[in-house]
């Protein structure tokens, strides 16, 4: 009620406006609301009037429309029903559609199946007739064809077609393999291959037909390699797995050679003797000195042609014949490791090839050779105590010498006056270092580290057991020669310390003391390893100088004493009597100085005479330092 008073004093406020003035609009405005009263209830009536009829006529418009949604759900129905028949009917055509596919199918990779096989039985019907008429570039041809078939269908799960390639793969192999090995046997022989016994003095210039025939026939062999998968390789000893199989023209040269050894290194042969391993090893190395160029001149070029550049042939040739020694020598240690004096040469002869092939002939440190037979456990351990066993006895030897701390006549080592016990204890290292260096596993390495360690600590306690029992005047003695084998012996193991070898060593002995520390701990094994700060020979030359230095003050002590005892009439003189200074001539010594003076002089040529430079200058500073607090 109240808005709707609103409204109207707003409705007069808008037609007669704020001047007293137009009031006379009111009558205006009171015509104008009659008016539209009038409308208002004549509309009214005719709505009155008219209401039913447009109430009726949407009444009917409503039913039509609800007939006509019945309808159509009807039909709706009807045709959800014949969809539904429909699709039942399709679904079983699909099925039989799907069946018919299915062998269609089927068919279809049976009938490729066949033609697959179709192919292969063509190319194995081209081989034959290329065989038959001695083409040889064909046969290859359509070998390496088949190769190529044999190796794509390696992810196939079709098994059956997977054998059949492979034995008809197979079975030409073997027949082109015998066709061209004898062809290659036989231009071998016109090469008067191998180079040993009769063909060894002869000078033989090959034609260039028969060498381009070679290279030829060396290509074709090296196409006929099997694929990697299908070769077999026959493995007599564990040992020989690290032996990778060759290319078979490798094989083929190695063929007589082979022959050769069997017959001259096996049974009952002359030969063949257990105290003489050298025949065999030398053997062997002499056929590599003798062939292994003319097999980088030759065979290797062949191979680069036909993109078989990554396959070394010198290598391949000097493994085959290292595979030989190897199982010689496997054979043998079998026999003579029951037998000390036949172990250790057999082992000194496998240390000396294999410092030939690796150091001479440049026989790759990658490839397998003798140390791999040594490093078996039974035999490793067997040899590391034959090792220490005569090493023990060569030092005994070595200190025993009449003339073991006689000075060596070498002008370059003259100031540290070296003596033969001291050169000879560090050849005998040095020898030890050389049997081990090869070998491929650093545990192996570190145990004769171990080994040389041991035997410098007994070395310092043999020396300390001479020093007592020839404790005599220290001049006089053996302690100077012994000081001076100490201190050469020491500077020798800092030096070695820094170098390669034995930096490697220290690094591989930081990682298995780390790891056992880790696996006691349960710490990070990697933390601090690889800090090189020290080297192995730390401890043993620690103990070196320990004893250097206490022999040192031990000789410097002895002359102290002699010279303080010849000081004594010129420490007791009475400089109050004496004459007058004017008397006395300048920078003179009194006369019971004299002996004093003498006997330092004579001590002090002494120690230059016996002690190396860098002793004597340490022996006269602490002369120097103890006349000085007198």
């Amino acid at each position: 009620m109240i808005d709707t008073k609103k409204t109207i004093i707003q409705k007069f406020n808008t037609e007669l406006g704020s001047d007293l003035k137009g009031l006379n609009k009111i009558y205006e405005f009171h015509q104008s609301l009659n008016a539209q009263k009038s409308k208002i209830e004549e509309s009214l009536s005719m709505a009155s009037t008219e209401a039913p009829s447009k109430v009726k006529a949407v009444v009917e418009s409503v039913e039509q429309i609800s007939i006509e949604f019945q309808q159509l759900e009807k039909s709706s129905s009807e045709f959800k029903s014949d969809i539904e028949e429909t699709m039942q009917e399709n679904d079983k055509s699909l099925q039989e559609m799907q069946k018919i596919i299915d062998v269609i199918s089927y068919l279809d990779k049976s009938l490729s199946y066949l033609n697959f096989i179709k192919y292969v039985e063509d190319i194995s019907d081209e081989i034959q007739v290329s065989l038959t008429n001695g083409n040889d570039e064909s046969t290859i041809s359509l070998y390496v064809d088949l190769t190529n078939i044999s190796c794509q269908l390696r992810p196939s799960t079709c098994h059956y077609l997977q054998n059949y390639v492979k034995e008809t793969l197979h079975f030409w192999h073997n027949l082109i393999k015998d066709k061209l090995s004898k062809e290659y046997n036989d231009i071998l022989k016109t090469l008067k291959w191998p180079f040993c016994g009769s063909n060894a003095n002869i000078l033989h210039t090959p034609m260039p037909e028969t060498l381009t025939k070679f290279k030829i026939l060396t290509e074709y062999l090296l196409h006929l390699q099997l694929p990697e998968e299908s070769a077999k390789c026959v493995v007599t000893s564990v040992l020989l797995t690290d032996f990778t199989p060759v290319s078979l023209p490798i094989s083929l040269l190695i063929r007589p050679l082979r022959q050769r050894f069997i017959y001259h290194f096996t049974g009952s042969k002359l030969t063949n003797r257990q105290d003489k391993p050298e025949w065999f090893f030398t053997q062997i190395l002499t056929w590599i000195k003798d062939h292994v160029q003319w097999v980088q001149k030759n065979v290797q070029p062949a191979a680069n042609s036909i993109g078989f550049d990554h396959v070394d042939m010198k290598v391949e040739f000097m493994r085959t014949l290292i595979q030989l020694a190897v199982e010689k020598l496997h054979s043998e240690l079998s026999v003579v490791q029951y037998d000390d004096a036949l172990f250790a040469h057999l082992v000194d002869e496998a240390l000396g090839f294999e410092r030939e092939l690796r150091e001479t002939l440049f026989y790759p440190s990658t490839q397998p050779a003798t140390v791999f037979v040594l490093t078996q456990a039974h035999i490793f351990v067997k040899w590391i105590n034959m090792e220490k066993k005569y090493a023990t006895e060569k030092m005994d030897a070595i200190l025993s010498s009449n003339t073991a701390w006689e000075k060596l006549p070498s002008s370059d080592t003259d100031d540290m006056k070296v003596t033969e016990c001291a050169d000879a204890f560090l050849t005998l290292l040095t020898t030890i270092s050389d049997r081990y260096k090869h070998l491929p596993q650093p545990g192996h390495r570190l145990q004769f580290l171990e080994l040389q360690l041991e035997l410098i600590d007994d070395w310092r306690v043999r020396l300390l057991q001479l020093l007592h029992e020839n404790y005599e005047d220290p001049l006089t003695s053996l302690m100077p020669r012994i000081l001076n084998t100490l201190h050469y012996v020491a500077t020798v193991l800092e030096e070695w310390g820094v170098t390669v070898h034995f930096l490697q060593l220290y690094f591989f002995k930081q990682q298995f003391e780390a790891a056992e520390t880790a696996t006691l701990k349960g710490n990070d094994i990697t933390k601090n390893v690889g800090e090189v700060e020290s080297s192995v020979f730390d401890e043993a030359v620690a103990l070196l100088r320990r004893l250097e230095k206490k022999l040192i003050n031990e000789i410097s002590d002895s002359v102290a004493l002699d010279v303080k005892a010849k000081s004594r009439p010129y420490r007791t003189d009475k400089w109050f009597a004496m004459q007058s200074t004017k008397e006395v001539v300048s920078l003179s010594v009194t006369p019971s100085g004299y002996s004093m003076f003498q006997e330092l002089a004579t001590q002090l040529n002494l120690l230059h005479n016996t002690l190396a430079l860098p002793l004597f200058q340490q022996a006269w500073k602490n002369l120097a330092s103890q006349f000085d607090q007198v």
